[in-house]
């Protein structure tokens, strides 16, 4: 019996070669019809016997491309009154509701192949693609996904290249950023004209040049990174001291010299997404010490578009690849933009013609405990949505200060952006506009709450002022919306005790939080314990010099330890901090856990000043990892009313009681062992008290790899159910999510 359908399916079902799949599905089944992109998804209509459309809807579901990922499908029965003759790909047509983009994707093995083939047409093509690799959200400027619609539409199909476009047994079929040789983008230096364009590179590289390489989603700066002498230049000419550079290396066995690398790190450095992935170094050899100074970890990642492969083929050694901007801006994406910001940075320019329609930067992440931790989300995972156990209006959470990504919802999909960068001036604050308005247009997500931090001086607090007029607009606390982050990260709707450990955030009394324990779920939450407060003098400035951290906290609660601890401070700078102390004027009080981790590393020597956010914690924990000590400090837990604050004044007197006997190291493991043992004291209280066996840590202190280390397994030792972000940054890049739940319906 024959019966018709009308099916429409949404998610990522645009630029993945699901049109070719359903198109050679239904061919194979003798089943008639058409499919079409539409806004957001696919519409297809389906005839035939009844059994081969059930045979169709279930391969469409096993057997859809490896890129693709289906949220949800409608199937309607109707009566067809014309008459079908064949199954097509028709003209994609507008819809109401929003948009799913698929990220741009690593060179896929195929396409790999026939770059290396001398046979093939696309020999050593640099912008070689197929509907399972290449560009996609990069080039995209609007949807239905077609190439009319990306960047590529200014590169006519040659004739062969249009061939494969419309020939459902090629790969290529239906591929927007089909090209080649003879029709495609193209690679030059800028300035100058040569043969081999890649040999050149090469050659600069060798020479110890500094290039400034356009790629997928913006600009890298390149160069040798066992050029020690390039590499302090490059440090010098970015404004970037001594925070780590990437690395691109050109393949695993290379990988393998220098790093301990472990089967889910493997999966991970060679997967579609190819992050950037922090690996323990086991021999760095040749490689500069410049490129990631006091660090056990380097930043790798592998050549994930063609031109980079063809770049390793006359330049063998480690290349650093830094984002092509001046420290913590967002990555640059324009020719022109290019040889304006970073003409006193880059020697050399390589440009390409492809525009680039939304600028993204490099994915950065980790595994600890088996587990993927993602530090930055960007090019590979952005944007594509989380899914949310709850509904939401149409909402846009604008994040924080640091790390900045924005994001924006609608019902049970959030789509967060790519890493913005730091948003602490215009330029940044405007590049960050534009990428909201892009969302906004792309997604068909028209918000009708704006949602911001609490912390009334940041700008992007001033940016959602503006919009008092027009929608409603809320604020929610830093690390509250870090709890909610984690929650709908991991999809909990029941309660949980969670650990928000941070540097700052403005706190709902007006001091400095970042050592935050709550209980809740997604409906209320409630701030149950905290680190006890401590004084700051010097302001923002105090954050950027540790040392004035520790003696800080030296002067208000061990002032006859100063002179002992603090020999080598100009003592104009004790007497003001001892001014400031005694009159309460010009501090900040504060909660904050990466405070506490930056008054250890100054206590110790450390690192008493930063040129990088977190510098003093890393480095402290870097120190740490030297040690086998199994011992922790004392701390008190005192509650008053319904709250434990935890002091760790008999830690910090420990310290310096051990600071001349012991070494280093194992202080810094010590002190690493107490906000386990901390954590853990706490965990034990509150699950007594509140009946709750669910444990989550949220917040930039659990990128921490040695405390994640220590704390997971002996929490579930214990019987906790442990939970870590998976899908979004711990830190400030994920923040953004949890404010979204300010729009829930």
């Amino acid at each position: 019996m024959e019966k018709t359908y009308k099916i429409k399916i949404w998610g990522i079902v645009q630029g993945v070669g699901f049109r070719p799949f359903v198109y050679r599905l239904a061919k194979s089944l003798n089943l008639r019809g058409w499919i079409l992109n539409s806004t957001g998804s696919v519409h297809i209509l389906i005839e035939g016997e009844e059994e081969k459309i059930k045979k169709f809807l279930d391969d469409l579901v096993k057997e859809a491309p490896p890129l693709s990922k289906i949220e949800k499908i409608e199937k309607e029965e109707i009566n067809l009154s014309e008459n079908i003759i064949d199954f097509s790909i028709i003209e994609s047509k507008e819809d109401t509701g929003f948009n799913f983009i698929s990220p741009d994707i690593a060179i896929c093995e195929d396409c790999f192949k026939e770059m290396r083939d001398p046979k093939d047409r696309r020999f050593n093509y640099p912008f070689i693609n197929c509907t399972n690799c290449g560009p996609r959200y990069t080039i995209i400027e609007d949807l239905p996904y077609d190439r009319d619609k990306t960047t590529m539409k200014i590169f006519q199909m040659c004739e062969r290249c249009e061939e494969e476009y419309h020939d459902p047994e090629s790969r290529r079929f239906h591929a927007q950023p089909i090209s080649c040789y003879d029709c495609g983008p193209t690679i030059w230096i800028d300035g100058e004209e040569a043969s081999n364009i890649f040999e050149k590179i090469g050659k600069y590289l060798e020479e110890g040049k500094i290039l400034a390489i356009k790629g997928l989603g913006g600009f890298h700066l390149a160069c040798d990174a066992t050029n020690e002498r390039t590499v302090i230049k490059l440090r010098e000419k970015k404004k970037r001291p001594s925070k780590p550079f990437a690395l691109m290396m050109k393949d695993m066995d290379m990988i393998k010299k220098y790093c301990y690398v472990n089967e889910e790190e493997e999966k991970i450095l060679l997967s579609k997404e190819r992050p950037i992935v922090l690996l323990k170094i086991k021999d760095p050899r040749d490689i500069s010490e410049y490129v990631a100074p006091n660090n056990k970890y380097l930043g790798i990642m592998l050549p994930y578009t063609p031109y980079h492969y063809l770049i390793f083929d006359y330049f063998p050694k480690n290349l650093i690849m830094t984002s092509g901007n001046i420290s913590d801006e967002p990555i640059i994406k324009d020719n022109d933009h290019a040889k304006e910001r970073l003409k006193n940075i880059a020697d050399v320019f390589i440009f390409h013609n492809r525009n680039i329609a939304h600028r993204v930067d490099d994915s950065v992440v980790f595994v600890e405990n088996k587990e993927l931790n993602v530090i930055r989300r960007a090019r590979g995972y952005a944007p594509y949505p989380i899914k949310i156990p709850i509904k939401i209006k149409p909402t846009l959470a604008l994040g924080g200060e640091l790390k900045n990504t924005f994001s924006l919802g609608k019902e049970n999909y959030v789509f967060m952006s790519p890493h913005v960068g730091d948003l602490k001036d215009k330029d940044t604050l405007q590049v960050y506009e534009e990428i909201i308005q892009e969302f906004i247009r792309l997604f068909r997500i028209e918000p009708e709450i704006l949602v911001h931090d609490l912390h009334p001086q940041y700008l992007s607090t001033d940016f959602a002022e503006k919009f008092k007029k027009y929608m409603e607009v809320k604020a929610i606390q830093h690390h509250k919306a870090h709890f909610f982050s984690l929650l709908l990260d991991r999809g909990i709707t029941d309660n949980i005790i969670c650990f928000s450990f941070d540097g700052t955030g403005y706190g709902e009394d007006g001091n400095i939080w970042g050592g935050e324990v709550f209980i809740g779920n997604l409906e209320e939450v409630k701030r149950v314990a905290h680190f006890k407060y401590f004084p700051v003098a010097g302001g923002d400035y105090a954050i950027e010099n540790p040392r004035l951290i520790a003696l800080s906290y030296i002067t208000k609660y061990l002032p006859s330890e100063i002179e002992k601890i603090f020999p080598h401070i100009d003592p104009f700078e004790k007497e003001i901090t001892k001014k400031l102390i005694e009159k309460d004027e010009n501090i900040f009080y504060t909660s904050s856990c990466g405070r506490i981790f930056d008054l250890v590393s100054a206590l110790l020597g450390i690192r008493e000043k930063i040129d990088y956010e977190g510098q003093a914690a890393i480095e402290l924990e870097m120190e740490a990892m030297e040690s086998d000590e199994e011992d922790f400090y004392p701390f008190k837990m005192i509650k008053e009313k319904e709250t434990f604050k935890i002091d760790i004044y008999p830690t910090i007197e420990k310290i310096i009681l051990e600071k001349e006997k012991y070494e280093k190291k194992d202080i810094a493991k010590k002190f690493h062992n107490t906000i386990t043992q901390i954590i853990l004291q706490i965990s034990e209280i509150l699950r007594e008290e509140y009946k709750i066996n669910k444990i989550g840590l949220s917040g930039g202190v659990f990128q921490n790899r040695l405390l994640l280390r220590t704390t997971i397994p002996l929490l579930r030792n214990k019987g906790f159910e442990v939970f870590t972000h998976k899908n979004v940054p711990t830190n400030d890049g994920g923040i953004s999510l949890g404010q979204i739940i300010l729009g829930k319906e």
